[in-house]
């Protein structure tokens, strides 16, 4: 593209949704950006010239001009932020690093004030322009801001020194200009003000907020007339930065009395909702620009005057999320004056300014009301709340500084002393209004504050325990208020009447997470002051009417929701210990036993009633006669059969911990829970997760095994609870769906034997041999599960965790059943459970020791041969991309190792010389050999290490070779000597080996411990030739080294191998 004509028709191209050729425009227009060395920034600005002179003469269309400004002000915006890159050849454009050339900056300059503000530099008079040419949507009015901001960074002030003035003369109209009779006419005034204040809040994007450019600082500086490389010190009130403010106050006061005008003919003319807002575009203005400019000039007082006068003007709620234009320069106005308390600075000048404002009072006698919902917009409610939140935790702090600190003690005379107080007095009517207030956006706001306080609390509590002298002339005490403060926490807890508790839901998610503030500020209560806050919960629960079955929800749950997390803020921990050797509580908890709680018909009253049971449930051991009532309940309609499946799904998991918590003393009501728990699974109607389900099969276990019941008795419960599941079991076994459908029916029959797991639970220690023979009875219906849905991962997964179970219920009887299930799991493994198995090994061999040998002699050389399936092969380029495989190449290698060590240290190395095995004894030894010769990571290299530490031991030390033949001894002793120890001093000798490092060094003393066993107890053995052929693979000879033979101690060969090292 050569001319703006042809840059016209390609944007027109580009963002025509219609046209076929759209994608190939706008890849021309992205190569012209890319390719042209000032980034198509002449282009553009003689395009936006030709298209507004068209604009003018009528002979272009709205949309059409639209398209082709914004696009031409993007790429100028691009391009006036990227940099030029030096080159040998000269060509770049080097204009203060910036790729759009210095006079195309002045010709654009001029387009924005000849084609779109209509005025002139040169006093020339300005432009004509009807008030429909004047209308710029706000996306482009924006954009036209951003630009002239960028100009700003690249060319103030040494290229264009009266940039502001000049703006500021362009924007300026004398006040009360502006008429509602006349508003069509003023438009372009307007529209002037309105792109003057968007180029202020994009100045603070692109200047004042991105400090990571030097420049950027130096016009900070010199805008607020401090001393910098651009120009000398210039008094605070005539600095750049305070002529914006008041031209920015100048607009704000000519414009504001129509934020408060709703009549139809200021939002029915021509830029009249555009005057509406220029107020609001002051303050925002005005607010970004507090935080960086001194303080005194956001403390004129025409200023602080104007921000009160808003507030007092704030509107009521209205369908308008943001409210009406008064209620939002209210809402900007508050946030003004944030920025002013919040500047940063010290403290003790942060509580002068609050004090000089006055600012609680003047929030008072401002009108905002803080009682009723919508007499005041919510905005405005919010911003007021965070307010109070941000000033009042500044003068607490002071206060607790300057009177309640032993240490360091301002010296404040009388008067300040009643001042303060007196301030702190109206800043607390004030949180409590906005704690109180039915908005949780509101009442959360002003939580850090309340938690402030009750911080300054517990200073005054511990100054009177001390009997401080302090506290004599303390006039403000947070201790009078803490009733006031627990009766609104205790209100703001209740939900609203028409919460759903869908904790899906967003709105519900919020009053939740509101909720769990409230929460942790109680916490803090307790903890500070535990007798009054108990007092508190007991007269609270004792105002609800009674009975507490009819009892609001909202008010019965809040209450309840107080007991059940009081021992949370109890210390010294476990706080529930703590709280039930308080007889009030204690008190408490058994009336609300006694009563009819039960029958509330809200589901999650019942839900906290069963966790308040649960969490205090020692009392229940004293206070037996409460268990009837509460396990009828927790197991019938009004639990575990309840029609609502939350209600089913969280009493499965509190009857599991009731159980536990009271073992024995349920010993009779056994039959109560069992019968009911039975009644939930044999429910069709009543459906319940799978894992609730195993939650119920662990809960009957618990009752059967741990409360005592005899072995006639257990036997009995238990065939009532396994016979229906066995049936069950076998008959999905029988089912035309498991062919149809094995996900969906192995899901059901995996969950089957988890429950048969969760169940023996019960049973840990000394199980009667009547119930390990029921046990037993459930094997051949879990090994058909395992053999028709083997291919199931679910099925395995389950099915090994009733293996682990019956390991640890069953004994030695366990055996015989074993090798089944082995030989089914390893063939159908995963890498996902291949871990699994090696874990179902471990615990077979560590258990039963010699015992389990016969499972392994057929175990073995499978277990090998799948995980050497299971590990990943890599091309051999060994570059990044074969990273993961490596990794998931060292995860099957460590369970390798670890099993295999975890065999012959159980004693279970005959396997390795049965007759299926001994054959392979070569290649399983090079296996684990690997682990410390090629191997880096130092516990695989340990576990390949005591591996062979382990066989030594067994089949080479002097008396220990019982059980190995000599074939087999000597394959063992060709490969130990010639191969493995020789490898791993070649590992200790490369660059890699870090004896310093502890981890690695441990391998040392391993190796050190086979070598100085072989040296006592097989001296017929020349060690020195494993030295030999490790200094062989290192090109080195023995030479002087002192020899290894007759080394009896593992330290004196630690310090051999070292000295080899070096």
């Amino acid at each position: 593209m050569q001319t703006p004509e042809q840059l016209r028709q390609c944007i027109l191209v580009a963002t025509d949704p219609k046209s076929s050729s759209k994608n190939n425009a706008s890849s021309m227009l992205n190569q012209m950006c890319n390719s042209l060395q000032d980034g198509g920034s002449i282009l553009c600005v003689q395009l936006m010239r030709n298209i507004l002179e068209k604009r003018d003469q009528g002979v272009v269309q709205e949309q059409q001009m639209h398209n082709i400004l914004f696009y031409t002000l993007t790429t100028l915006q691009r391009a006036l932020t990227r940099k030029t890159e030096s080159s040998g050849n000269g060509n770049r454009i080097v204009d203060s690093n910036c790729m759009v050339p210095h006079h195309c900056r002045v010709e654009l300059r001029e387009a924005i004030y000849c084609f779109i503000l209509r005025a002139t530099t040169t006093g020339g008079s300005e432009l004509a322009l009807t008030p429909e040419q004047s209308k710029l949507p706000s996306f482009l009015r924006t954009k036209i801001g951003v630009v002239l901001s960028l100009l700003i960074q690249v060319d103030f002030p040494d290229r264009w020194p009266a940039a502001f003035e000049e703006l500021i003369q362009i924007q300026a109209h004398p006040p009360n200009q502006y008429h509602i009779s006349s508003i069509n006419e003023s438009f372009l005034e307007i529209l002037r003000n309105d792109i003057f204040l968007r180029l202020l809040d994009a100045f603070c994007d692109e200047v004042v907020e991105n400090t990571s450019i030097e420049r950027n600082t130096m016009i900070k500086d010199y805008m607020r007339g401090i001393a910098c490389s651009f120009g000398e010190y210039v008094p605070v009130g005539k600095s750049i930065a305070a002529r914006i403010l008041q031209a920015v106050m100048t607009t704000f006061q000519s414009t504001i009395r129509y934020a408060y005008e709703s009549s139809a003919i200021i939002q029915n003319a021509t830029g009249g909702r555009e005057l509406q807002k220029l107020p609001i575009m002051c303050l925002c203005v005005l607010k970004r620009f507090i935080p960086w400019l001194d303080l005194s000039l956001a403390l004129n007082e025409n200023i602080v005057t104007s921000l009160v006068m808003c507030i007092r003007h704030a509107g009521p709620g209205d369908d308008d999320a943001d409210g009406s234009p008064a209620s939002q320069c209210a809402t900007e106005a508050i946030c003004c004056l944030k920025e002013i308390t919040g500047k940063g600075m010290e403290d003790e000048k942060r509580i002068q300014v609050i004090l000089n404002l006055n600012l609680f009072q003047t929030i008072i006698d401002c009108g905002v009301n803080l009682e009723i919902v919508d007499m005041t917009h919510i905005n405005v409610i919010i911003k007021v709340a965070e307010l109070v939140a941000e000033c009042g935790e500044a003068i607490i702090s002071f206060w607790e500084n300057s009177m309640l600190s032993t240490g360091n003690q301002t010296q404040l005379n009388l008067e300040e002393i009643e001042v303060l107080t007196s301030q702190l007095n109206l800043m607390l009517v004030l949180c409590f209004r906005c704690f109180a207030y039915d908005d949780i956006d509101v009442s959360g706001a002003i939580i850090p504050l309340v938690a402030r306080l009750m911080t300054t609390l517990n200073i005054e509590l511990k100054l009177n325990i001390q009997g401080s002298s302090i506290h004599d002339r303390q006039l403000f005490k947070v201790s009078q208020y803490l009733p006031q403060l627990l009766s609104i926490m205790y209100e703001q807890m209740k939900y609203p009447s028409d919460f759903e508790f869908d904790y899906e839901d967003e709105d519900d998610a919020e009053e939740e997470i509101y909720r769990s503030e409230l929460r942790k500020l109680n916490q803090s209560v307790i903890r500070i002051c535990p007798d009054v806050a108990l007092q508190y919960l007991g007269n609270s629960l004792s105002q609800i009417q009674a009975p507490l079955s009819s009892a609001t929800t909202n008010e019965i749950e809040a209450a309840l929701r107080l007991l059940f997390h009081y021992s949370e803020g109890i210390r010294p921990s476990p706080g529930i210990k703590q709280v039930l050797k308080n007889q009030m509580f204690r008190d408490v908890l058994v009336a609300l036993h006694s009563s009819d709680i039960t029958a509330h018909p809200h589901r999650e009253v019942l839900i906290l009633y069963y966790d308040i049971s649960v969490r205090y449930a020692d009392l229940l051991k004293d206070h037996i006669e409460l268990l009837p009532n509460l396990l009828e309940s927790i197991s019938g309609p009004r639990g575990l059969q309840h029609e609502h499946p939350r209600v089913r799904s969280r009493t499965s998991y509190q009857m599991l911990k009731l159980v536990k918590a009271l073992g024995v003393k349920l010993r009779p009501f056994v039959e109560t829970a069992v019968e009911g728990i039975q009644g939930l699974l044999s429910n069709l109607i009543l459906s319940l997760h799978p894992d609730d389900t195993l939650y119920l099969f662990e809960t009957i276990g618990l009752l059967l095994g741990r409360t005592g019941l005899d072995e006639a008795e257990q036997q009995r419960y238990l065939i009532i609870v396994i016979t229906p599941h066995m049936k069950q079991i076998e008959d999905l076994l029988l089912s035309p769906e498991i062919h149809r459908d094995p996900e969906t029916v192995g899901q059901t029959l995996a969950y089957s034997i988890a429950s048969l797991a969760y169940l023996t639970k019960g049973f840990t220690k000394k199980i009667p041999p009547a119930i390990q023979l029921i046990l037993c009875d459930t094997v051949p219906r879990c090994v058909s599960v395992l053999q028709t849905l083997c291919s199931v991962d679910l099925v395995r997964n389950k099915v090994m965790i009733y293996l682990q179970r019956l390991i640890l219920c069953l004994g030695e009887t366990v055996l015989p059943m074993m090798p089944t299930f082995i030989e089914l799991l390893i063939k159908h493994c995963s890498q996902e459970d291949i871990l699994d198995v090696a874990q179902i090994l471990n615990q077979l061999c560590f258990k039963f020791k010699a015992m389990s040998v016969p499972i392994f002699e057929t175990s073995i050389l499978p277990f090998l041969k799948k995980c050497h399936e299971l590990m990943p092969s890599d091309d051999g380029k060994g570059d990044d991309s074969q990273s993961h495989i490596i990794i998931e190449q060292l995860h099957v290698k460590k369970i390798i190792y670890s099993t295999m060590n975890q065999l012959v240290s159980s004693g279970c190395a005959p396997a390795l010389l049965s007759p299926s095995n001994v054959t392979s004894l070569r290649s399983i030894l090079t296996i684990v050999g690997d682990g410390a010769i090629s191997v880096q990571d130092p516990t695989m290299k340990k576990s390949s290490i005591q591996f062979f530490k382990a066989l030594t031991d067994q089949w080479m030390v002097s008396g220990a070779r019982s059980g190995i033949d000599n074939v087999a001894l000597h394959t063992y002793q060709s490969y130990l000597l010639e191969i493995f120890l020789p490898g791993a001093l070649n590992c200790f000798l490369g660059a890699s080996f870090d004896e310093e490092d502890a981890m690695q060094y441990r391998s040392i003393r391993e190796v050190a411990a086979i070598f100085s066993s072989l040296s006592t107890n097989r001296p017929d053995i020349q060690l020195d030739k494993c030295v030999a052929l490790a200094l062989a693979q290192q090109k080195q000879s023995i030479g002087g080294l002192s020899s290894l033979q007759g080394l009896n101690t593992q330290k004196d060969v630690e310090v051999f191998i070292k000295n080899l090292l070096r």
